[in-house]
């Protein structure tokens, strides 16, 4: 389920790298906090504090695998305007070697969205819905940690093989809102809910060993960098609460497809002080799985195979504060 986002964001590095190549390279006096190759002058430290601008959407989906998988259920889980403070560190052992670290979390209630979809007929337009304008995104943590190796370096520009773990974990709460139902008959019941009741809280956690490649262009005072990384083994659990049902399902999911693009260009105000303006974009393809109901009034659960998915998509643009040590 590529957008059209997907299709823009993958053109973004493209566009830096053909800007960096007119750069005369061979004129650029560069630092030694930004050097990759010469002679080692021991360990660098980099820090970094930043401030990012959340988005996003997010789907759970119900299956009923014994009717051909057909889908029985979708809900769209929307976040936007969700403020972000991240933090991050790299440290430089060798000229060949960068090991780093970066964590965002939320620091305000995000502005969300849900609607929920019912397809309880096969073979039949939806038959139930649900709608709820009062969504917040109550938790955003994004964390990530990986190490970059090295392998060809010309003309001012190096190029890295990279290998790490991201994690991205979500959090809405949906509240009043509205509903048409099929009860009786074909959508013949409608109404709302009560503005502050909680109807649905939904909790996602994706986790991504991946690979990738960057480049980077270091030209005087001015850095250019773009990474493409990917993972064919997302794994990831879900915990839905529907407070009104009294019901909660919990998924569970491996096997899954990630694919990102990372782009970022910094400036160096002094030798050790700098500021870099980046652009993150994450896709998580969605990923089947099992699920778990629990009836809390009746203290039975059910348990599911293949009857769950889940997919992810996320842009985090951001401005940072870095120091080198």
């Amino acid at each position: 389920m590529i957008t059209s986002l997907s299709v823009k964001t993958a053109a973004i590095p493209i566009f830096f790298l053909l800007l960096a190549v007119q750069v005369d390279a061979a004129t650029v006096e560069k630092k030694d906090v930004t050097e990759v190759y010469g002679e080692p002058a021991g360990l660098i430290l980099t820090g970094r504090l930043g401030f990012g601008y959340l988005s996003g959407e997010a789907h759970e989906y119900v299956y009923w695998p014994k009717v051909g998988g057909h889908t029985a259920s979708e809900l769209t889980w929307e976040m936007d305007s969700t403020l972000m403070v991240g933090i991050g560190a790299t440290i430089r052992s060798t000229p060949w070697l960068n090991l780093g670290v970066d964590l965002w979390f939320n620091v305000n209630d995000g502005d969300g969205y849900m609607e929920d979809y019912d397809w309880l007929l096969p073979g039949v337009n939806w038959t139930d819905k649900s709608v709820h304008d009062n969504t917040d995104v109550t938790s955003a943590i994004m964390f990530d940690i990986n190490a970059e190796v090295t392998f060809f370096s010309a003309n001012g520009f190096v190029f890295n093989g990279i290998a790490g773990f991201r994690r991205d974990r979500f959090e809405w709460e949906a509240r009043g809102g509205s509903y048409i139902y099929s009860i009786n008959s074909f959508r013949d019941t409608a109404g709302t809910f009560p503005p502050q009741a909680l109807a649905i809280t939904y909790e996602q956690t994706l986790d991504a060993p991946y690979f990738g490649v960057a480049v980077t262009g270091d030209f005087g005072p001015v850095h250019l960098a773009a990474k493409v990384t990917g993972s064919i083994f997302v794994r990831g659990k879900t915990t839905d609460q529907h407070h009104m049902r009294d019901l909660v399902s919990y998924g569970d999911f491996n096997e899954g497809e990630m694919w990102g693009v990372d782009v970022a260009l910094a400036y160096d105000i002094t030798d050790h002080i700098g500021i870099k303006v980046a652009y993150l974009y994450e896709y998580y393809d969605t990923i089947k799985g099992n699920s778990k109901w629990c009836y809390s009034p009746y203290g039975y659960c059910a348990s599911y195979v293949n009857n769950a998915g889940v997919d992810l998509e996320t842009s985090l643009f951001s401005v940072a504060a870095v120091y080198s040590f």
